[in-house]
């Protein structure tokens, strides 16, 4: 693909929805960083992509994705349409350890999974656009990174959800309401209304979000739990245009199942089984891909999609403070929307100096630099490859560098983002 692609992307439904800064000019072969763990493209052997990974949490215009649970006396199957501007979509299967359940997630390329089912039958997704008044009350349990996750990870049944909500602040309620599921066929919509936590519970079919209108006439005749009829009812529900339904999903509460529809067909199934792929250990698919990864080797889980990925990545002593100096005065010019362009190689340069307004405004919403501190470092050929953790006042990111033998920036990719406990990144 000759040409240079700019997007400016906001991920939606919550928790986190995401804004991402991505500009990459895509020119040949994709290949991987050795030693360093990331992908980047090159141009003739150089770096030459810029990506910034930004958590924002704002409104949207319009209630996005259609969520709804079947269930009956012996069956529950929990069904979710996915509706977003991001193509990037994956699935991604993180196995048990330290205590927390093996879940399945599915989102987008940012890591932040926006919904999911564990080994114990309890699944969940979020719908976004509302707008409430809503701060969480004092004396709570923040918990670190995503939420959602965080709840997957612990919770077996409804009633663990709930009190998981109750004991922890969950900033995006002021945005979203989250539908959550357990094998028993309980549900519970949780939101806020009026500056309080807002719970509804049920035993029965039910759900809500963008195709309402075309939901509950079709709820209301009493379908049968089947994956069958969860399939047929997401793909009447399906949204088009600018916020268009990106994949579909259905969970089988009692068997572990995961009916993928990449491009939101009935026609373009796929099937997992949760306890077989978490034997393969962690490995992830990218849904426009899927079958073709699925003939292939699996993928090993990338960075964010890692449980407490910064925890890999502790500080280690520098060797040289000048590279630290420098990196942090690009990061404050950024901040302040005077970046330099002697700082870049004029490669890089020239496809971000049209963007600084946009990367000042997206990292405005991380509050103001704390610090940063080194975690890796790197000699690829002429080239000095450089790890960060980068504090900032309400998000930690993992930041990578690659200077040239100018020590100029070819490459700077967020390789993921952490944010503070109960930080709330909502915008205007």
């Amino acid at each position: 693909m000759n040409h240079l692609r700019f997007a400016l992307r906001q991920f939606t439904k919550a928790p986190g929805f995401t804004a991402i800064v991505e500009l990459t000019r895509a020119l040949g072969k994709t290949r991987t960083l050795r030693k360093c763990g990331s992908r980047c493209p090159r141009i003739g052997g150089r770096v030459v992509g810029f990506s910034l990974t930004l958590l924002s949490f704002a409104a949207v215009p319009a209630q996005a994705c259609t969520i709804f649970v079947l269930t009956d006396a012996n069956r529950t199957v929990f069904c979710n349409n996915e509706d977003w501007l991001n193509p990037k979509t994956r699935i991604w299967f993180v196995p048990a350890s330290g205590g927390c359940f093996g879940c399945a997630y599915v989102g987008f390329d940012d890591g932040w999974a926006r919904g999911g089912l564990n080994t114990e039958g309890l699944a969940c997704d979020w719908v976004g656009g509302f707008n409430e008044e809503w701060k969480s009350g004092p004396g709570l349990l923040c918990v670190r990174g995503n939420p959602t996750e965080r709840l997957l990870e612990s919770c077996t049944t409804v009633g663990d959800a709930i009190a998981f909500f109750r004991k922890h602040p969950e900033p995006d309620f002021a945005r979203a309401k989250i539908l959550v599921a357990d094998r028993s066929g309980a549900s519970v919509i949780i939101g806020a209304r009026d500056g309080k936590l807002q719970i509804e519970q049920s035993n029965q079919s039910r759900g809500f979000g963008y195709a309402y209108l075309t939901l509950n006439p079709m709820l209301a005749m009493s379908p049968q739990p089947t994956v069958t009829n969860g399939a047929t009812i997401l793909h009447a529900c399906v949204q088009k245009g600018q916020y268009a339904t990106k994949y579909s999903n259905v969970f089988n509460l009692k068997s572990g199942e995961v009916f993928l529809y990449p491009l939101s067909e009935q026609s373009n199934e796929v099937r997992f089984s949760l306890p077989v792929e978490l034997e393969k250990g962690g490995h992830y698919y990218d849904m426009p891909n899927i079958r073709k990864q699925l003939a292939q080797t699996s993928q090993p889980l990338l960075i964010n999609m890692r449980r407490f990925f910064l925890d890999e990545f502790p500080p280690i002593p520098e060797q040289d403070s000048n590279v630290t100096h420098h990196l942090r005065a690009t990061i404050e010019d950024a901040m302040r929307g005077t970046m330099r362009p002697d700082d870049y190689t004029a490669e890089l340069w020239k496809e971000i100096s049209t963007a600084q307004r946009e990367i000042q405004t997206d990292l405005s919403r991380y509050g103001e630099f704390v610090s940063m501190d080194l975690a890796d470092h790197r000699t690829e050929g002429i080239r000095q490859s450089y790890r960060y953790r980068v504090e900032l006042e309400k998000a930690t990111l993992l930041m990578h560098y690659v200077l040239d033998e100018q020590h100029r920036i070819a490459l700077i990719h967020s390789e993921g983002a952490e944010r503070k406990p109960g930080a709330d990144l909502g915008g205007d």
